[in-house]
């Protein structure tokens, strides 16, 4: 039974790692976890999650999390460290369902999409050239601070299999600067239908706040969240939503924003 703290998004989640593979265990997570460190002051404390993984036929203390599939109690680990990390900041940052990447003066883009639309993969892609930050849940303060939350990424592996949680300085991922604040908002419109190049829609406040008011976890938290929403995209770049399909046809037009920035 071994203690770690993970850090990102401003907090420290302690996680319990137990069960009759625990050194195995405890390995990969600080592993997959490499950008997370436990930060050295200053971070929020949120509930702790407990994890175990077991030798098959070896039955463990009851835990959060549980299972004798390392990638899959890896996969719901993360799960569970970005609940608990999301609670411990509600009513304090606005939160994202969504990855950013930031240039080396620290000018970030996040972009939101929800699971399975495509946004890990343009992460990871945009990552090689650019500051990884998430690809999970953007946090930021109404000074449009962000606060990072490099955990692993969810790489899909063979088929049938769970997708391997991955650390980016395995994926050769860009470390960000020790600065970084949000210039734009981008709603992902993955498309396997969408043909030519990609399409930037531009929206308008009310808009945008419509779109984004149902994304982040924990808005009506805020105080006067809406108003919080609008004072918070009255300093940045306008919202945008990017119709497109594969995104090698993105890769300049993100990086054109960045380097612009």
């Amino acid at each position: 039974m071994t203690l770690v703290r993970l850090g990102g998004l401003s907090t420290s989640t302690p996680v319990l790692v137990t069960g009759s593979a625990s050194e195995e265990l405890h390995a990969a997570v600080l592993r997959a976890w490499s950008r997370c460190p436990a930060p050295a002051h200053g971070a929020r404390d949120s509930e702790h999650v407990s994890v175990a993984l077991d030798v098959p036929g070896v039955a463990s203390t009851d835990a959060d999390v549980t299972g004798t599939d390392l990638a899959r109690v890896l996969q719901s680990l993360t799960q569970q460290v970005t609940y608990a990390k999301i609670a411990a900041q509600r009513g304090r940052l606005f939160m994202m369902h969504a990855g950013a990447v930031a240039n080396a003066e620290g000018d970030t883009v996040a972009f939101v999409a929800p699971g399975g639309t495509g946004k890990t993969t343009l992460i990871r892609t945009m990552g090689e050239r650019f500051g990884y930050l998430t690809d999970e849940t953007v946090g930021v303060d109404a000074d449009a601070s962000v606060h990072p939350y490099p955990k692993p990424l969810s790489v899909r592996g063979a088929p049938g299999r769970p997708k391997a949680e991955t650390s980016p300085d395995d994926l050769g991922l860009v470390r960000p600067p020790a600065a970084c604040t949000l210039r734009r908002i981008v709603l992902l419109a993955r498309n396997e239908a969408h043909r030519g190049d990609p399409r930037v829609e531009e929206l308008g406040r009310y808009a945008a706040i419509a779109a984004l008011a149902p994304e982040p976890s924990a808005l009506s938290d805020l105080p006067r969240p809406l108003h919080w929403l609008d004072g918070l995209l009255a300093g940045l770049q306008p919202v945008v939503r990017l119709h497109y399909r594969e995104v090698e046809t993105v890769r300049s037009l993100v990086a054109g924003w960045l380097e612009a920035s």
